[in-house]
C-alpha cells in the first residue's frame, strides 16, 4: 500500500475523517477496524494489514475506493 493511502486510512480508523463506501463489506471492515483501534490503540499495523489484504483481494473496491479515500 502506498504511504499516502496508508496514512488516509490510518486517519480514516482513528476517526480523524470519514468515509462511507458503496461496498457494504468494506463499510463493515472499517467499522471493524476502527472498534479494535479503539479498544486496543495499539492495534493499528494489524489493522492497516487486515485492511491491505482486503484491498488485495477486492482489487476493483480497491481501485474506486482507495482512489476517494486518498481523496480525502
Amino acid at each position: 500500500m502506498e504511504a499516502l493511502a496508508q496514512e488516509k486510512i490510518e486517519k480514516l480508523l482513528r476517526g480523524e475523517v470519514k468515509y462511507t463506501s458503496s461496498n457494504l463489506a468494506l463499510n463493515m471492515l472499517i467499522s471493524k477496524m476502527q472498534k479494535r483501534l479503539q479498544s486496543d490503540p495499539q492495534s493499528m499495523e494489524a489493522c492497516i494489514k487486515e485492511m491491505d489484504e482486503f484491498m488485495s483481494k477486492y482489487p476493483i473496491v480497491a481501485k474506486v475506493d482507495l482512489a476517494n479515500i486518498v481523496a480525502l
